[in-house]
């Protein structure tokens, strides 16, 4: 990616959305599953649910994170899609250990599920509002 790609990013964006998208919700995912659901639930019944949190975590964040980065994006938003995919699955992975193999199938997963999030914003439209 040349410089002048990068100058034209939009890092609020790109910022917000990681914040938004990935830091906030892994750390409510993270505090529900270490408390909550540990000490009020009985294990037969706590670990389905953390496992259906612990995957919907996973999933939910690269779609709504490419989906902010169109939204907001004043230019280039699907450059900022894809940046916004990649740092997350990298703050992802610094998260969560896993096999190298694991890790790639991850990264590209969330690569695909950010763009399919910054598809369903700009195929809604433009980002005026009218």
């Amino acid at each position: 990616m040349s410089k002048s790609y990068l100058r034209l990013l939009d890092w609020k964006v790109v910022f917000f959305a990681l914040l938004a998208c990935y830091v906030l919700p892994g750390i409510l995912v993270g505090t529900l599953l270490a408390t909550v659901l540990q000490e009020t639930m009985p294990q037969a019944v706590g670990n389905p649910i953390a496992s259906i949190l612990a995957f919907v975590s996973f999933l939910i964040p690269p779609v709504a994170g490419g989906y902010f980065a169109a939204r907001f994006a004043r230019s280039l938003p699907r450059l900022h899609v894809l940046v916004v995919g990649a740092l997350g699955a990298v703050l992802s992975l610094l998260a969560f250990r896993a096999s190298p193999r694991a890790m790639a199938a991850y990264a590209l997963t969330s690569l695909a599920l950010a763009a399919l999030g910054g598809f369903m914003r700009l195929r809604s439209g433009p980002n005026d509002e009218a």
